[in-house]
């Protein structure tokens, strides 16, 4: 027995009527009208009296009535209770400042919480349940989409140092990317573990690094130099359809991300 078939009968014992109840709920009659004879078949009894006016409920619709209105209104409930929590979404550094502006995450409505840390912590966490969805930049075994694809260049000042400035992390795509572009043999590499202190060594002219071009459209990093690069990194979510699908109105309500 489905729930929706115990709306619908709920709905035209309501309205008395198939046509009413389809108006209502915005379907067909012809659809309203095979739903309840299906669930008449269920249930092995007849539910309505038909008649020139519409319909009337039998004493085993009554019944039925009785305990659909017990049902729904529990699941009501259990929907509301569920709508309240927060949607708790892990992310890396990278991905948090460039689409989890703070004000807007603690003022986002569903709520959402954000947890910030390497990809393989995130991991760990979402398999322990403790997180509804993971956002990282890199390949996971989980079944995962491509939430978007970022535009990615060289960020450096101007005059900067021939120094190539990259995270410590072997699996960062923004390191592996740079490995790919330059020689590594002969080009001076400094590695930094924190993107912070990336941008703040890139501003000091201390190095260029490829990072996305969302950290050069931050009105405090608009003096620096951006160029542009063909490839593209892939973000990848991980997550329930339902919990994705509030994340992307959450980029889309926030960053005009589509």
């Amino acid at each position: 027995m489905e729930l929706n078939d115990l709306r619908i009968f709920q709905c035209v014992a309501a309205a008395g009527s198939m046509s009413e109840a389809a108006r209502i709920m915005g379907y067909a009659q012809s659809n309203i009208t095979e739903r309840v004879r299906l669930l008449e078949q269920e249930v092995t009894v007849k539910l309505f009296e038909r008649t020139n006016r519409g319909v009337k409920l039998l004493p085993e619709g009554e019944k039925l009535l009785g305990y659909a209105t017990i049902i729904l209104a529990q699941i009501d409930e259990i929907d509301i209770h569920y709508k309240k929590l927060p949607i708790k979404i892990g992310c890396t550094q990278t991905i948090a400042s460039n689409y989890f502006e703070m004000t807007a995450v603690i003022n986002y409505q569903p709520a959402i919480e954000l947890f910030v840390d390497t990809t393989d912590r995130l991991e760990a966490m979402y398999r322990k349940q403790e997180l509804d969805v993971l956002i990282t930049n890199k390949m996971t075994y989980f079944k995962n989409n491509v939430l978007l694809r970022e535009m990615v260049g060289w960020l450096s000042a101007t005059g900067a140092q021939d120094i190539y400035l990259m995270s410590r992390d072997k699996e960062c795509p923004y390191r592996k990317m740079m490995l790919s572009l330059i020689n590594p043999q002969t080009c001076k590499i400094v590695e930094v573990d924190s993107i912070y202190l990336m941008i703040d060594l890139i501003k000091k002219g201390a190095g260029r690094s490829i990072l996305p071009k969302r950290f050069y459209q931050e009105k405090q990093n608009q003096t620096l130099c951006f160029t542009k690069i063909e490839q593209q990194v892939p973000i990848y979510i991980v997550g329930n359809e339902r919990n994705s699908h509030h994340v992307r109105l959450f980029l889309e309500h926030n960053n005009g991300l589509r």
